[in-house]
């Protein structure tokens, strides 16, 4: 199975503890505006950070960076704490013997942009297999970020929920959607190939008439998501991933709708960008499709039409 690549995007915003009303990132009261904060948050963080309550690590690897916030690069994410054995997925073969201390470590995207805007910034992570570093990283953000501008709280939203509400792309037309079962058995596949020996995964599709659309998003998340244990039933057959099919402006964003491939909610960009010969997306494929999907985010949020 191709290694699935997701990016989710998210507003930051900062407000003063106990007010509701959004303040500007270059606000006088603010000890460390928002941008320059951002900066030094990355170049502090370039050394490696440890969670051992959770055994994990990361650091920011920054490839472009302005000094004003706007960066992109990868946080170098890894596991740690179990051993295992790492061989040939041929041969079998042993190649190494991982012990208790040795990090796991990904290359995982990431952006922050400051587009102009006087109180919100947008930021992109990516996951890989469905695993991201999000969380971590945020958390450790918002504490450092409260810690030097002391009554002031840091908030990222997500711009795709799981369940869309209160998504951008919620009313967005679904152009098609497909329902997958990956590493189907062969009772399955021998209906159409026979003779196959290699594994296959099973689609089925549909896809709107031209000028026509499935519905919204919103409306196939409530349809997909309430159905029995997040499992789709079609002769016979239990399909338990589906992706819709989205257009925005002139583009076509892929998104989860269920299962855990899919990552639901997660922007799908597995079959656009460009990897490399380690097996990750190279960086100008993702910092391509990051930009593309931030500046969507940023012209729906400021009721541009796109």
């Amino acid at each position: 199975m191709t290694a699935s690549i997701g990016i989710r995007a998210y507003q930051v915003t900062i407000n003063k503890k106990g007010d509701r009303a959004l303040t500007r990132f270059d606000s006088s009261e603010l000890r460390v505006r928002v941008p320059e904060f951002v900066s030094g948050f990355v170049a502090k963080n370039a050394a490696v950070v440890q969670n051992t309550e959770l055994e994990r690590s990361w650091f920011f690897e920054p490839k472009d960076d302005d000094g004003q916030g706007n960066t992109k690069g990868y946080v170098q994410y890894g596991t740690y704490g179990f051993e295992s054995n790492l061989v040939n997925n041929k041969t079998k073969e042993k190649n190494y013997r991982r012990k208790i201390d040795d990090v796991e470590e990904i290359p995982l995207f990431y952006e922050f942009w400051f587009p102009g805007v006087a109180n919100f910034g947008l930021i992109a992570f990516q996951s890989f297999q469905g695993r991201s570093c999000i969380s971590i990283v945020m958390a450790k953000m918002r504490e450092a970020f409260e810690a030097v501008n002391p009554g002031y709280r840091l908030q990222y939203k997500k711009l795709l929920p799981n369940d869309v509400r209160g998504s951008l792309y919620y009313g967005a037309p679904v152009k098609r959607l497909r329902f997958i079962k990956r590493s189907a058995p062969s009772d399955i596949t021998d209906r159409y190939l026979p003779n196959n020996s290699g594994g296959a995964d099973f689609e089925v599709s549909l896809t709107a008439r031209r000028r026509r659309s499935l519905g919204d998003l919103a409306s196939i998340f409530e349809t997909l998501n309430s159905s029995d244990g997040g499992l789709v039933v079609h002769d016979g057959i239990g399909f338990n991933e589906a992706v819709a099919e989205i257009k925005i402006g002139n583009a076509i964003r892929r998104v989860g709708v269920f299962g855990s491939n899919s990552d639901a909610g997660v922007i799908d960009l597995t079959d656009v960008i460009v990897k490399g010969p380690d097996g990750h997306p190279t960086f100008v494929s993702m910092a391509e499709q990051s930009d593309a999907i931030l500046k969507d985010f940023h012209d729906i949020l400021l009721g541009r039409s796109v």
